[in-house]
């Protein structure tokens, strides 16, 4: 499946990126560049990202870990599709507001000038889904939720990557057990969707700048 496919290809990535003084290049060649956030930034050397005005934006597959879905077995299809459902369109929000304050035109159809924008949200663990959706009950938890985004950039017209951008929200340990309910954990993936969708439009503000220059 190519979801497992761009699975594997992330976490060779992600190895790689943990050698700061290895000669950073994925499988794939994309070779790392300098980042002041705690992401992972790959470009394709030589590509001239001057050259694109407009994005579209691929669906976003939302997959949990495996793990989680084994402790939530007695979940529906159904639940775990409309939580998927729901971190994807907040996850495709934060993108569109970002390029679209960016100056680029958010398309629906690829084509000559528009950057194909793929992004994964990838080994998601939501310790307390459930919380707090008793009456009158409140959850605690003492680990926060975590996950890995992704950020492929493609020439739409080619499908050529040329950009990855790797993003991760770990999970903090508290030594006081913390409030958590739905509103919490839908905060909690929004402000890491915003960061990651930052950290995207920056680096292209930054290869755009180098090409010029």
């Amino acid at each position: 499946m190519r979801i497992a496919r761009i699975a594997a290809s992330l976490c060779v990535a992600l190895a790689v990126s943990q050698a700061p003084r290895a000669q950073e290049v994925t499988e794939d060649g994309l070779v790392r560049v300098p980042s002041t956030h705690k992401a992972g930034v790959y470009r394709a050397p030589g590509i001239p990202f001057n050259q694109f005005r407009s994005v579209v934006i691929a669906p976003i597959p939302v997959v949990f870990r495996k793990t989680w879905l084994r402790e939530h077995y007695d979940y529906k299809e159904e639940r775990i599709a409309q939580m998927q459902g729901e971190l994807a369109l907040a996850f495709r929000e934060e993108l569109e507001s970002e390029f679209t304050e960016a100056g680029y035109k958010v398309v629906d159809r690829p084509g000559p000038g528009t950057l194909r924008i793929e992004p994964y949200v990838l080994n998601l663990n939501i310790v307390a889904p459930d919380a707090s959706t008793v009456q009158r009950g409140h959850t605690y938890t003492r680990t926060g939720n975590s996950m890995k985004m992704v950020v492929e950039l493609r020439d739409s017209s080619s499908a050529v990557i040329i950009g990855r951008i790797i993003s991760y929200q770990q999970p903090q340990e508290y030594s006081i057990a913390q409030f958590a309910s739905k509103v919490s954990n839908y905060g909690e993936a929004r402000t890491a969707f915003s960061n990651t969708a930052r950290y995207t439009r920056e680096a292209l503000n930054v290869a755009k700048v180098e090409r010029e220059d």
